[in-house]
């Protein structure tokens, strides 16, 4: 098969991006990539390389897609920097229980994976991983500016720690865990911040109030 009429490279990358997260780089042949893609074997090496050259640029694209999704997410006013932390733990609970075929994360599959094909994919990973902390940190920062958090509390740490439950709650959707029982994780992970004793009073009064 050859390249079809109106070849969409980007198309074609979303859903090889797709294969390589429901599978995982070892188990995915190039026979199931040009599937995937809808080309043959001669037209997707002609457009995009080798299977480790296509893989490095679906990640690539993955973790710049992911980076902006959770920017827009956790950057903001420090007034709103408290809710949201809450936010990005709410959507974790939801990430792969959201998507129509349970699909997680592209960067966790890696890790996950112990891929150590491409130095290139290596770094890439350790970049994005790097970027959503310092997006947390600064959210945690923020919110300790607004007087909601703790401000003596280490904001790295804080961080580390959410981008932690985030991970594992992947984890544990897909091995089963419906979106309920992660959302109770979620809350869970925000009743325990180190919350500023306005801010938790605040949180308890909405709870009451069954806001």
């Amino acid at each position: 098969m050859g390249r079809p009429p109106g070849f969409d490279r980007t198309k074609v990358m979303q859903a090889v991006e797709r294969r390589f997260r429901r599978t995982g780089y070892a188990a995915t042949s190039v026979d199931d990539i040009a599937k995937a893609g809808g080309l043959g074997r001669g037209s997707l090496y002609a457009a995009f390389g080798d299977k480790n050259s296509l893989y490095l640029q679906t990640l690539s694209a993955y973790c710049e897609r992911n980076e902006a999704t959770w920017a827009a997410v956790l950057q903001g006013p420090d007034a709103t920097a408290l809710e949201r932390l809450r936010t990005y733990l709410a959507r974790s609970a939801h990430f792969v229980h959201d998507d129509p075929d349970g699909l997680g994360c592209m960067v966790t599959g890696f890790v996950v994976d112990g891929v150590d094909h491409d130095p290139q994919a290596r770094e890439r990973v350790r970049q994005a991983l790097r970027k959503i902390e310092d997006l947390l940190t600064e959210c945690v920062q923020a919110a300790q500016r607004h007087g909601d958090l703790a401000p003596e509390a280490a904001a790295t740490e804080i961080g580390q720690l959410l981008m932690a439950v985030n991970r594992g709650m992947e984890v544990l959707a897909r091995a089963g865990f419906d979106a309920v029982n992660l959302e109770r994780v979620a809350d869970q992970a925000f009743r325990g911040l180190p919350l500023a004793a306005r801010a938790r009073s605040a949180q308890e009064d909405t709870a009451l109030s069954g806001g």
